[in-house]
């Protein structure tokens, strides 16, 4: 059978076709994803130690494996730390063989001379050595202890942040979060929200925080950069009700750069929780600033890395993460904890994540 031209060109062009390189697909970067389908939730009422076990505020995994986690208040009772057991796999956070979720609980590290009152802890890391660095909102403040909870050292503030008339921390939203850098040297907390000189309370607009480093000096621990991080606003503004969004956590990436947790509830709307990636390079150092306000500045870079809309659950009131041990294929993990508020209506939420290298 003869064959048209035009037959001949389109099996020269199929040819070609055939016969031509394959393109290799461009990579799908890596995901945050959540392991196992819902949280381990501490039922409510649980004790340990004579005490209840909620209001967990902050979590942090100690060298030998084993997990801590910061009470924030809880009236007149002693301001405590709790030791925590659970096991972390593909199928998320259970607890340990022939354990009951109450039993995650194992323990308490009372810190003497705090209780409910004087004391809002909120972040917690641990030191190579096994001490501990505890936040507390309430002044803000810092302190370290040993494992036995004796007091070591008290880690000075800069005045700036300090809760004053027209200055400092707003009420409730100081250093809510805590981590140590790998190797130790250095240290990060942040303001929840805006400082009173910095920036008006305008949960519309974003909100200029201010992270905090410290640097190792010796045996302690001093004040050094600060770095501008813009809270999101709530969007839409909320008409009425109760409503704020801060960043509740930090944690510090052995790849380099922080996490960050915000934590945005609205009345009516209920909690998003999401998950950025910061990036400092290129950022001003404003620790010399009084004021943010009117003045000139670069803030940190943020990129939204995981948002809890898409995990299949309600989240709670998450506030604290810590990176986790790998799983038997080699991905890392990343442990979050809820705080319940001592409020039956809330839940004590522990969640298991698979976390990806994040790198710059």
């Amino acid at each position: 059978m003869r064959r048209g031209p035009l037959a001949i060109l389109l099996l020269l062009l199929a040819s070609c076709a055939h016969h031509a390189p394959r393109v290799p697909p461009s990579p799908v970067p890596p995901e945050i994803s959540l392991l196992g389908d819902r949280p381990l939730v501490i039922p409510f009422g649980c004790r340990v130690d004579g005490l209840r076990v909620g209001g967990l505020s902050g979590i942090a995994r100690a060298a030998d494996g084993s997990w801590l986690a910061v009470v924030d208040n809880d009236g007149d009772t002693p301001a405590r730390v709790f030791r925590l057991a659970f096991a972390l796999g593909p199928q998320g956070i259970v607890p340990l063989p022939g354990k009951s979720a109450c039993d995650v609980a194992t323990g308490a590290i009372r810190l003497p001379g705090l209780d409910g009152k004087n004391f809002d802890g909120e972040g917690i890391a641990i030191e190579a050595a096994g001490g501990m660095l505890v936040s507390s909102e309430t002044e803000p403040s810092i302190r370290e202890y040993s494992q036995s909870g004796e007091l070591q050292a008290t880690l000075p503030v800069p005045p700036r942040f300090l809760a004053a008339k027209g200055q400092g921390i707003r009420n409730n939203q100081g250093f809510e979060s805590l981590t140590l850098e790998p190797g130790g040297n250095a240290l990060w907390t942040a303001n929840e929200r805006a400082l009173q000189q910095d920036a008006p309370d305008d949960e519309s607009r974003p909100s200029p925080v201010r992270l905090l480093r410290y640097e190792r000096r010796g045996k302690g621990f001093v004040p050094a950069a600060q770095y501008v991080y813009e809270v999101d606003p709530i969007v839409p503004p909320p008409e009425k009700g109760f409503a704020v969004r801060g960043v509740a956590e930090l944690l510090a990436l052995p790849e380099g750069g922080l996490l960050a947790l915000e934590r945005q509830y609205v009345e009516g709307r209920g909690m998003t929780i999401q998950l950025f990636r910061i990036e400092i390079g290129g950022a001003t150092d404003v620790s010399g600033l009084e004021s943010l306000a009117g003045q000139t500045w670069t803030p940190v870079r943020k990129t939204l890395v995981y948002d809890f809309a898409r995990s299949g659950f309600t989240p709670d009131n998450l506030e604290g993460m810590a990176l986790g041990p790998r799983l038997a294929d080699g991905s890392r993990t990343l442990v979050m904890i809820s705080d319940d508020n001592f409020s039956p209506l809330e839940q004590t939420q522990l969640v298991a994540l698979r976390l990806p290298l994040l790198s710059n």
